[in-house]
């Protein structure tokens, strides 16, 4: 039976709601827990596939929550679940596999509509060589992975490891915000407008001329759907 758990990384009060863009595109029934709150399901048998959502915490503020959610990724790998980490959930799962020292700092923000180049022919990104664009808005990067254990199979010119997959298994950490188009990646924008974010005018000038989104939500989503959990 496919069933996806949902692990909403939100903060209290956020403004950055993941459910909200991402249930859309949810094909398949889910379970959703407060992973920020320490709310972890007891039952991983009940998940075929397991998606990680974004968050305005960071990563390396090493909360007992995110210690907590690393150790039940960890597990949920070693099950041969699939699992997709979108931003925050790219960097969790990471450093759940890589150590704490696969996320690091950015010099600054990225935050834009980056070319995304696809490094290798993959079921979630699309063929190697080929370019798409993608919302991304983050401070952190994960900056090293285990390339016995893991292949990149995207970068922007801001971010060598814009998304990675495990070689032998259906786990993949990607750090654009694909469920943000145009208009609601600049809602968000103006939403957190004032903490060091660029107002809109320097958005549009970091990202040249103007924003380009390739709406790969879908095919994304798609693939994610289709990817079978390995039977342990």
């Amino acid at each position: 039976m496919n069933r996806i758990l949902f692990l909403d990384n939100s903060i209290k009060n956020d403004l950055y709601k993941p459910l909200s863009y991402w249930e859309p595109v949810l094909l398949f029934d889910f379970d959703s827990y407060r992973a920020s709150a320490g709310e972890l399901p007891d039952d991983l048998d009940a998940y075929s596939h397991i998606f990680v959502s974004g968050s305005t915490a960071s990563v390396l503020d090493n909360a007992d929550w995110i210690r907590a959610e690393q150790e039940f990724i960890k597990t949920a790998v070693d099950r041969g679940k699939v699992i997709m980490g979108s931003c925050f959930g790219h960097q969790i799962i990471a450093r759940a596999l890589f150590g704490d020292d696969a996320v690091c700092k950015r010099p600054a923000l990225d935050v834009g509509w980056p070319e995304i180049e696809i490094l290798a022919d993959d079921a979630l990104l699309g063929e190697a060589g080929s370019k798409i664009y993608g919302h991304v808005f983050h401070y952190d990067d994960v900056c090293r992975i285990d390339d016995k254990e893991a292949t990149v199979i995207a970068r922007s010119k801001a971010c060598e490891i814009l998304a990675f997959k495990l070689k032998d298994r259906p786990v993949w950490g990607i750090q654009p915000h694909f469920e943000m188009g145009i208009v609601e990646g600049l809602k968000f924008i103006e939403w957190v407008k004032g903490n060091g974010i660029p107002d809109r005018q320097s958005l549009f000038n970091c990202v040249e001329n103007y924003p380009r989104d390739s709406g790969w939500i879908i095919p994304l989503m798609k693939a994610y759907h289709d990817a079978r959990p390995l039977i342990r």
